[in-house]
Formats: C-alpha cells, structure tokens, sequence
C-alpha cells in the first residue's frame, strides 16, 4: 500500500475547496443574473402590462393621446345590510360607492388619478340619465366600462371591482395602515353594523376603521370630501406597500387582492409588475383630482323621483384629463378658456392688475380685476373651483407665496379666483 504525505492530501483538499468553491459562486452569479433577469422583466411594465394588444386597443380607441399609457379601473362596491346584517357576497348585484380612474406612462413613470364622484349624471343605454353608480347595477362591469369610455373618452385597459368588505382582509393583510383622521368621524356607531366611529388625530387603523374612513362622507364638502379621503387612503397605502421591509409580502398581497375581486382582468404577475414600475415613482408626483361639477336635482328615470345629482363639468373635465391623467400641457385653446378672476386685497389695485397682466402673457383669460373684501390681506389666497389641484400650484408659481386651497365644486362664473396680498412675489423673469 503506499502511503500519501499530508502535504498531498492537503493539496487535493485545496484543489477540491477551489473547484467546488468556483461552481458555488458560478451558481450564485448564475442566479444572481437570472434573478435580475427576472426582476428587470417585472419591473418593466411594458412586459407584462403594456402589451400589444393593450397599445392595439388604445390605438383603436380613437384617443391617440392614450396610445401609449396604462389605464386602470378601480371601483369598490356599496355596502348594505339585509336583517342588519351585512351583505359579504361579493357577486351580488351591486352599485359601484368608488369609481376611480389611474392612467400610468412606463416612460415618463408619471401617474395620474382622478375620481368620479359616483352620484355624477350621464346616460345609461336603456335607461337614461341617472346616477353613474347604478351602471354596475344595471349591466355590472363591462357597463360601467361603456358608460365612462363614451362620457369621458378614456379607454380603460384593466379593471378591478372590490366588494368593500372585502378591502377590509386586503388591508388587515398589509398589517394595518396608518392615517390621519382630519376630524372626529361618527356615524350611528352604537349597534350599526355600518357605524362609523374613528378620531380625529394620527392612528394606525385595521381592516375595518380603514374601511370606515373611506365610507364616512359627513363631511363640510359631503361626498367630495369623502372622495379626497380615499385619495388619502391610496397615498399612504403606496406609501406603506413601496417600503423596502414590505416588498417581500408582495406576492402574499398580490394573491389576496385578487382573491378578494369581485371582477378583475389583472393577474398576480400583472400586480406585482405594477408594484415594481411603482417603486420608481415619487409620491409626491403622482397626481390626484376630481371630477368637477356641482349638486343638482332631476327626476330619476328608475325610481321615478326626484334624486341629488352631481352635474359634472364637460369642459374642465376634458382639460382636467388632460392634465392630471395625461399630465400633457394644456393646449392654448384649453389655457384661454380658463377664467380666472383677480381680486386686490391690498390698499391699491396695481398688484392685481400686475398678476392679471401676467396670467394674460401665460395665455389664461382674466374675466375681472377687482377688489376683495378687505384691503389687508397678507396672504395670496388662490380659490381653484377646477377639481385640479396641479393647475392651482402653477398658478401659484406666477404669484409667489400663496395659499391655495382647491375643490371640484364649480358654482361661480369664474373657474379660479385669487385674491393678491401684500406677500405677492411675481417671479422676476
């Protein structure tokens, strides 16, 4: 038998640490690739989201302004008790309580959000006008699809139809969610299976207070408060969703939102892909706005009597979609139709006539110059009756420091009325 020296032993242990040490960093590299492989295709929404037949039927939708984007259809149904008890069919004939729009462009990443308040007037095939909400009552989904492309012209892409009931799990699921509640929101919470009963302050919410908020609409701007308050839930649940710790339940979430849909036409995959593009998104770009209108009276063709309306404004809705869910500049036509009325709340009328001269340059229409009720305002004060809170802060860029307080109530002959201070600070080129 021949013996073997340490010393060769050793050398065979090296040579076998080396080789087996080379196949496990080539396997790591291997995967590490794949994985960005993986991850990049995800990432990239125009894989898995922007497909060619999307960009076929954007094309064919008669918009070309859509061609390229990503648009999406939320919509969250009505909760309503039989026997006091909640109904948590999913499936059952329902009205649609939230109706939101969100239009994504994979190049630009910009993201745009807009809200149709679900008691706006438009007309209904076989029934008439009535309340937008009841499209999913009459004709489900793909109605509701109908009655918003012919009304707005905005083709929609994907949809997804949540019984609110079931938003309660998904966000129960995400581990809670913390909100700040703007004021004490009571509503016959003492027995009330829909009782409301939250407080005004910073609280970390379950399931069920998160779904309270979204439903409470005693509010000093009714359901157009309520609509901002869900437009707060959606910010601070991407806000929560996009933290690095809470990328790993991704995929848990994805599975539970879809089992939680009534209705949907997006995958697992397809949400995931979605969450990815949105990590390189800023949330402080993305932009949100309301469908503008005011309130209003009309006999309902269905119930035979006379119901509260939201009459919505054709003209700033067009300009509205263009700028938030396009986030496109407006064209010189939608810029001249804008009124805008100058009010001088200093001791002189040459600040207003000086910002009025200067929204005139910009190509806006200055309806007034006058003066506002007193004559020592310190602040500029912008009032954008517009449902468009990105038009209000371009405006405020011709002003200097301002405050600006935005609504899609629209009842006066001017769209947005600003009243100048003593703080006014035109920019100097």
């Amino acid at each position: 038998m021949v013996s073997m020296k340490r010393s060769d032993l050793t050398k065979k242990t090296r040579r076998k640490r080396g080789r087996f040490l080379a196949w496990f960093l080539g396997i790591i590299l291997i995967l590490g690739m794949a994985g960005y492989g993986v991850y990049q295709y995800y990432a990239n929404p125009k894989n898995l989201l922007l497909t060619p037949k999307v960009i076929h039927y954007n094309q064919a939708s008669g918009n070309p302004a859509f061609d390229h984007r990503i648009t999406f259809l939320l919509m969250g149904s009505s909760l309503a008790t039989v026997n006091n008890q909640v109904i948590k069919n999913g499936r059952v004939r329902d009205r649609a309580d939230t109706i939101i729009l969100v239009s994504f462009d994979p190049q630009t990443k910009k993201i745009g959000v807009l809200s149709i308040p679900r008691d706006t007037r438009v007309f209904i095939p076989g029934i008439g006008k009535t309340k937008i909400a009841e499209a999913t009552y009459f004709g489900g989904v793909p109605e509701m699809i109908r009655v918003i492309q012919n009304t707005f012209h905005v083709p929609i892409d994907y949809y997804a139809y949540m019984s609110m009931f079931q938003f309660e799990k998904v966000i129960n699921d995400m581990g809670g969610l913390t909100v700040n509640v703007p004021q004490n929101e009571v509503y016959e919470a003492n027995g009330d299976p829909l009782g409301i009963n939250l407080k005004k302050g910073i609280h970390h919410l379950n399931g069920k207070q998160v779904l309270e908020f979204a439903r409470f609409r005693e509010t000093q701007m009714g359901d157009i408060g309520r609509i901002q308050q869900q437009q707060q839930l959606l910010r601070d649940m991407a806000q929560q969703m996009l933290k690095p710790q809470n990328i790993i339940h991704w995929p848990k979430i994805a599975h539970d939102v879809i089992q939680a849909l009534s209705y949907t036409n997006l995958s697992v995959n397809q949400l995931i892909a979605l969450g990815l593009a949105a990590q390189h998104v800023p949330l402080h770009t993305v932009r949100f706005a309301t469908v503008p209108g005011y309130g209003s009276t009309y006999m309902d063709p269905y119930m035979h009597q006379q119901l509260s309306y939201w009459t919505y404004d054709p003209h700033l809705t067009n300009i509205l979609i263009q700028d938030v869910l396009l986030a496109s500049p407006l064209t010189k036509a939608q810029k001249k139709s804008l009124k805008i009325f100058v009010a001088s709340g200093t001791s002189t009328l040459a600040p207003a006539e000086e910002l009025a001269h200067l929204l005139t340059a910009q190509g806006y229409s200055v309806v007034g110059i006058g003066w506002a009720n007193h004559h020592n305002h310190h602040r500029t004060v912008i009032l954008n009756t517009t449902g468009d809170k990105w038009l209000g802060s371009r405006l405020a860029f011709l002003t200097g420091p301002s405050v600006s307080s935005f609504t899609a109530y629209h009842t006066t002959p001017w769209d947005v009325k600003i009243t100048v201070g003593s703080d006014f600070s035109p920019p100097k080129s």
